[in-house]
């Protein structure tokens, strides 16, 4: 068996994101390979944030050594001293400079920085004058913007040209973008595993209230703003009645103060788990407008309790969602705006996506408890 260091720092956190994609996937990558009986070892970093879960769970495993240290160059010495034959990581963008013995198996969760250096909007979503007044500058000048895109193209292109690595990806879409930003890759050498995800139940949850569901109001890549000036405009237009939305993860931008109808707005900021899965259930209908993903999870977990999803047609969502959401195009706001309204008036149709949702999940936890088994036999074993 070979000797393996789990990289647990993905699985923490840090003050300024709570919640991460990447984050999740380490999680559920580390519970698997410990109920599957694999031993292995993990460092964690004493400079973030670790979810009390993952604690307690490696605590119960007590042939599990865990390592704290301060920094990656702690991990990179560890990793020597102790000759390991693996250095696995859910989230190695950190590990551009990486030359050790080890092979390193990193799973590549999207290129959002290469496919989305800019988006026209992002200057609405800082919160003070002067890094509003730069990125307004930017977001109207074209060469800054390329200027930023062969930044990140460079420094996605230093993790994958790493010797000795392997990488994972968690959509077609993704190992399909590598391959297209960086020709030298060989297909081969990119697996496609889907992002694990788990769900309490997948059941129709009735009854429905009646607000539209958005998360994460603070980051410019999930594309809020646009979606929230829809919105208010129907409002204005009485075009919504009786309807509301209830928006997560919002902090203080000032583009909420320039709602016409904020009486039909609620702004929540990060939610506990607990408080976010009530509001999946009883949604009307999640909106996700989001500009890029790697992979995507919260409309699977809307379409997990019956709850109809509008999405987005960018990058992965489609490939994940399949037939399961009523698609637009995430910078056309009349877009939007028409299929909001066929949510509203056209009950069959909303039943109909409810229904294809809920076997949509299904279809992919099968498929996940099919692929589990490979991706960790190529982590712990090497073999494919």
């Amino acid at each position: 068996m070979k000797k393996i260091l789990f990289d647990g720092t993905a699985t923490q956190s840090n003050s300024r994101v709570a919640f991460h994609g990447g984050g999740e996937y380490a999680k559920y990558m580390l519970r698997a390979a410990l109920d599957s009986g694999y031993v292995f070892d993990v460092v964690l970093s004493n400079k973030m944030f670790s979810d009390n879960a993952i604690e307690r769970m490696l605590e119960e495993h007590g042939e599990i050594r865990v390592f704290r240290v301060e920094n990656k160059h702690d991990i990179y010495r560890l990793i020597d001293e102790e000759q390991y034959d693996v250095f696995y990581s859910a989230l190695p963008a950190a590990y551009i400079d990486y030359s050790g013995v080890a092979k390193l198996i990193g799973v590549v969760h999207g290129l959002r920085a290469v496919e989305l250096p800019w988006d026209f909007y992002r200057y609405k979503y800082e919160k003070q004058l002067y890094p509003k007044l730069r990125g307004w500058m930017i977001s109207h000048c074209s060469l800054i913007q390329n200027y930023l895109k062969r930044k990140h193209t460079s420094l996605s292109h230093q993790l994958l040209k790493v010797k000795n690595a392997q990488f994972v990806t968690a959509s077609f879409h993704t190992k399909n973008s590598m391959l297209n930003f960086y020709p030298e890759l060989q297909a081969d050498n990119i697996s496609v595993f889907y992002s694990p995800f788990s769900v309490e139940k997948i059941e129709m949850s009735l009854p429905k209230s009646n607000y539209f569901l958005m998360v994460s109001g603070n980051r410019f890549e999930k594309n809020v703003y646009r979606a929230v000036k829809v919105f208010d405009k129907l409002f204005s237009e009485n075009r919504l009645q009786e309807k509301k939305v209830v928006i997560t993860g919002c902090g203080n931008q000032s583009f909420w103060k320039q709602l016409k109808n904020k009486d039909r707005f609620e702004l929540l900021p990060y939610v506990s788990t607990e408080e976010l899965e009530r509001l999946y259930e009883k949604a009307f209908c999640f909106v996700y407008p989001s500009l890029n993903e790697g992979f995507g999870y919260p409309p699977l977990k809307a379409m997990s309790y019956g709850t109809p999803v509008i999405a987005s047609s960018a990058t992965s969502i489609p490939e994940v969602c399949d037939n399961a959401a009523c698609y637009f195009s995430p910078t056309n706001e009349d877009d939007l705006a028409a299929r909001i309204l066929r949510i509203t008036i056209d009950e069959a149709y909303r039943i109909q996506l409810a229904d294809r949702g809920l076997k949509r999940v299904g279809e992919l936890q099968e498929r996940q408890a099919k692929e589990m088994e490979s991706e960790l036999r190529i982590i712990f074993t090497g073999q494919v």
